[in-house]
């Protein structure tokens, strides 16, 4: 896929990498463009269309851009740079300001193809990153290297060696402007801008559905088969353990859509075949489970000659996938100060200190949980404090070097006293785990086999509507996602589709006590350890003897360390 790889030292630029499109024009403007845009672009290259626009409009071009995309902008007549990202973050964008220079691009391990620019691990990054499995915005693992926000553009001032970030879009703002008709009307208009965002996403041929058959993929491939003339792909990667597989249920909606569809089991070969893998793909450590599925189905894609993949990424953070939404409205309603003292007797009780209790099912984590649950002061810092897996103390007590926990997402989220809660959960979500979680999986998969990653459930005039949409319709009498399930309703019949969800629960703790165990013990043992000189040694091998010895408290902690030593051992080796 096009990428790029640039700095600016001394005011001149210097172009490393560049990226398929690549646009100068007497030599003032030059532009590097990653991504595709929606836009109707028509003869122009993306470059000469991004140029076109900068000099009718300026920087406020931005605004008129549709599609996932990284850019960079530079001005030489006014001794400007601008990098921007598009709204929703798909495409990542990384920058490190030194007194090297300022480098920009799209893989951050690239960075070391600078002269004299080392890459090293940030020790509270590492931290972070035991604590959620990847690294949320604006850091990178990296010290001194950030990831651009989505929907921002950076500024350098060249010429003064000032930079300045501008966000030109908000999610948060789209809840403030509360619009309503009647439910009717409300279904219907969603429905139409699905149907626009699909056709829009789907105009790149040929082009596979990820199905998994719920609410989300089915909806989309549905309509995309709807659209078609011809009988459109769709791919499900199924599993041998029932309780996880819903491979039978999307192939009985392939049937019914008259799909051409593909699944494939994944097996033990799989496992040993992908695990390694996420090393390569991922540009930083990432340890969502459900990664190697993701980058098989990327293969899959490529096997059958699909350039382009459409996904449901987004459909729960926006159409309201909420839990617990009563919970958190009391929680936040409950006085400071009664919280407060709820919560001061619980922190005297030494949990994580009793013998039998310390390794009984995740106790102390989960205690603490609730302690800071009732001290938390927002709707952000309450999933935040969910999500978390380590105890600020174990980082300490892991990581060498570590010092404070890092500035996120999470701190900078301010949806205002009359957003509602439903709001401010999936809001939350689709700025921290969807943004660095979910599209950092699909994105990075699709992108090693250079398939396109297409999401028409974040089109901006679709999240735009929904955000507008009362909470009381988005999730009705206790039913979430009401007004997708309605439109989808109107392509599947409900008994095909409506079941309970099987969730995705991915076997990794039998994998690691299988299939992985001499892998995983070849990246975690005391020599290993010990050479990297980045983990207290003795802290990491307890929680890999405490997971062998059958205590599965440990099989998150343990896999997040495993895989950042499989990605750590392949950057170490690609750095030569």
């Amino acid at each position: 896929m096009k990428k790029f790889l640039a700095y600016i030292y001394k005011e001149r630029l210097s172009i490393i990498e560049r990226a398929t499109t690549i646009r100068t024009l007497e030599s003032d403007i030059t532009v590097l463009f990653s991504g595709f845009l929606l836009n109707n672009v028509t003869e122009l290259s993306e470059a000469e269309y991004i140029e076109k626009l900068y000099r009718d409009e300026g920087i406020e071009f931005l605004n008129r851009l549709e599609g996932n995309f990284a850019l960079a902008l530079y001005d030489k007549k006014h001794k400007k740079l601008y990098i921007a990202k598009d709204r929703v973050g798909v495409t990542p964008l990384y920058f490190s300001h030194t007194e090297k220079g300022f480098i920009f691009g799209t893989r951050v391990q690239e960075f070391s193809m600078v002269n004299d620019f080392k890459l090293t691990i940030n020790p509270n990054a590492l931290g972070h990153y035991l604590q959620y499995g990847y690294i949320l915005q604006p850091n990178s693992i990296f010290s001194n290297c950030y990831k651009l926000n989505a929907g921002e553009y950076l500024t350098l001032d060249i010429k003064n060696d000032v930079i300045t970030h501008h966000s030109y879009w908000s999610l948060e703002n789209c809840y403030k402007k509360k619009e309503f008709s009647t439910e009717e009307h409300t279904i219907h208009k969603a429905n139409e801008l699905l149907n626009q965002s699909v056709e829009k996403n789907c105009y790149k041929k040929p082009f596979g559905v990820s199905l998994s058959g719920g609410y989300d993929s089915s909806t989309l491939a549905a309509i995309a088969q709807r659209q078609s003339s011809q009988k459109i792909d769709t791919f499900t990667i199924g599993f041998y353990e029932n309780r996880i597989n819903e491979a039978p249920y999307a192939k009985a909606i392939a049937k019914h859509l008259g799909t051409n569809h593909h699944e494939h089991y994944f097996n033990a070969k799989d496992i040993l075949n992908f695990i390694p893998k996420i090393a390569k793909v991922y540009d930083e450590p990432f340890a969502d489970h459900a990664s190697s599925p993701t980058i098989l189905t990327s293969q899959l894609l490529k096997e059958n000659h699909n350039e382009n993949l459409i996904a449901g990424d987004g459909g729960d953070e926006v159409f309201a996938t909420a839990e617990n939404v009563q919970d958190f409205e009391k929680l936040k309603a409950t006085p400071l100060l009664l919280k407060q003292l709820f919560a001061q007797p619980l922190s005297y009780l030494p949990i994580g200190k009793i013998p039998y209790l310390k390794n009984y099912n995740n106790l102390p984590l989960k205690y603490h949980k609730i302690i800071e649950l009732l001290l938390s002061k927002s709707t952000p810092k309450m999933i935040q404090n969910r999500i978390s897996l380590f105890l600020e103390e174990e980082i300490e007590s892991s990581v060498k070097g570590y010092q404070t926990p890092l500035y996120t997402t999470f701190d900078t989220l301010n949806f205002g006293g009359d957003t509602q809660m439903v709001d401010e959960i999936i809001g939350t979500y689709f700025k921290t785990t969807m943004v660095d979680g979910e599209l950092v999986k699909s994105y990075s998969a699709m992108n090693y086999n250079n398939i396109r990653l297409s999401t028409p459930y974040l089109d901006r005039e679709l999240i735009e509507y929904i955000a507008k949409v009362p909470s009381s319709i988005k999730i009705k009498n206790g039913i979430k996602k009401y007004i997708l399930k309605e439109i989808a309703y109107r392509y599947i019949p409900k008994e095909l589709i409506e079941r309970p969800k099987c969730g995705f629960d991915i076997p990794f703790g039998e994998w690691m006590r299988d299939e992985l165990k001499d892998i995983l013990y070849a990246q975690i043992n005391k020599k290993r350890l010990d050479k990297d000189n980045l983990f207290y040694t003795s802290y990491i091998l307890n929680i890999r003897d405490n997971f062998y010895a059958g205590n599965d408290a440990y099989k998150y902690k343990l896999w997040r360390v495993f895989i950042f030593q499989l990605w750590y051992e392949n950057f170490c080796s690609n750095k030569g």
